[in-house]
């Protein structure tokens, strides 16, 4: 869970960086979460051999899981501004990570935080990944809606956050400009 939560809040913190807005942001964040779940399920499933399951729901697992915490930085960050990237990357990584039940089981923390790291990416992230991994999608539902809200939310925050910047926009001052000579 790790690697993934820093995959995404790297993705999302240079998305922002970037100056990356609307459409090409959400292309990017979907890009490299597809690339990191590619690369993931490469090196954890297939060279390692540290996951059996289906390979394509283990990459599909770790591509949502990464675009669930990208979605969420870059979202937070297009609607707040850089305060939003450390907001972002606070709650993924100092909340989401150690809340997940990635060691354990999230039945094992100390209530409620096993319950609030369930409804995080990052330990929704690890709910599927064991459900397609080792029990053939067996309770997959929970943790799959969780994270496609999350993807779902982030992205849109990011297209609403580029709206409603280009809207509040200032105008080009027009009194400024010379006037167009008749001739």
């Amino acid at each position: 869970v790790l690697p993934l939560a820093l995959a995404g809040i790297g993705a999302g913190v240079a998305v922002t960086l970037l100056g990356l807005r609307g459409l090409v942001a959400v292309g990017a964040l979907a890009g490299s979460a597809a690339l990191v779940g590619g690369v993931a399920a490469a090196l954890s499933h297939s060279w390692l051999d540290a996951l059996p399951g289906d390979w394509w729901a283990v990459a599909g697992t770790f591509a949502l899981a990464t675009l669930a915490v990208s979605g969420a930085v870059a979202g937070l960050a297009a609607l707040l501004g850089r305060p939003g990237l450390g907001l972002g990357a606070l709650l993924m990584m100092l909340i989401g990570n150690p809340f997940s039940g990635a060691a354990s089981a999230p039945e094992m923390l100390p209530e409620p935080a096993g319950v609030i790291g369930q409804w995080l990416p990052p330990g929704a992230g690890v709910s599927l990944l064991r459900s397609v991994a080792f029990f053939d999608g067996a309770s997959a539902v929970g943790p799959t809606l969780t994270l496609t809200w999350w993807a779902v939310l982030g992205l849109g925050a990011v297209l609403v956050g580029h709206a409603v910047r280009r809207r509040t926009a200032p105008a080009p001052d027009t009194a400024d400009r010379e006037p167009a000579l008749a001739g």
